[in-house]
């Protein structure tokens, strides 16, 4: 399976570059024709240049790599789900998709910060059922994504054991259900893999929640 390919610098990163290296060759360009010291100018310029393109390269990948979490959980955004399933054309993945039951009513006692800390809190546990190479996304509200090559029963018990145990909220134990539905697909179309995973979510929400393979 291809993996996630390191975030390229946006356009906005690269148009800032481009800025900085046209003000180096003017500034060249004037030291030459009216100085007649464009060596010794060069000189002093260099360093300054290099420290302002990193700087420049520096911020527009961390901008991007922001853009990449989600600023709640950290975990991916959907789109890198997707990008990820679709770029697995030709490999087997198993694909588990993960909602939260009533947590509306966690909003309403805890108000929204308490939803908040629970989905970091369930993010924070899906990424420890994941393995290394896994992908853990969150798809929108209270909905997340595991991507994984491991078989559905090594995902299933990683899942069980991390989402069947309650959890802590402002000092107060909580029983939260989930409902999961995980199956294993052929990488290249993450529109039908989330459709499989969709069907068995909804399949085992129906029946009260749990996990449905």
């Amino acid at each position: 399976m291809k993996g996630l390919t390191a975030p390229s610098t946006p356009a906005s990163g690269v148009l800032a570059v481009v800025a900085a290296d046209i003000l180096l060759v003017a500034g060249m360009l004037f030291a030459d024709r009216v100085l007649g010291a464009a060596g010794p100018v060069l000189a002093g310029l260099l360093p300054a240049h290099a420290a302002l393109v990193g700087a420049l390269l520096a911020r527009a990948r961390s901008q991007t790599a922001q853009a990449l979490r989600d600023p709640v959980t950290e975990v991916f955004v959907r789109r890198v789900a997707e990008q990820y399933l679709d770029n697995a054309t030709g490999v087997q993945v198993t694909v588990a998709l993960i909602d939260g039951d009533n947590l509306s009513a966690i909003n309403s006692r805890f108000g929204h910060a308490g939803g908040d800390v629970l989905l970091a809190t369930l993010a924070e546990r899906l990424t420890r059922a994941a393995a290394p190479g896994d992908v853990v996304a969150r798809l929108g509200g209270d909905e997340f994504v595991l991507i994984s090559r491991r078989p559905v029963s090594a995902v299933q018990q990683a899942l069980a054991a991390q989402l069947n145990t309650r959890m802590m909220l402002f000092g107060v134990l909580i029983d939260v259900g989930f409902s999961a539905g995980i199956c294993r697909v052929p990488g290249g179309n993450h529109l039908w893999a989330f459709a499989e995973a969709d069907r068995l979510m909804y399949a085992a929400k129906s029946q009260g929640g749990g996990i449905r393979i």
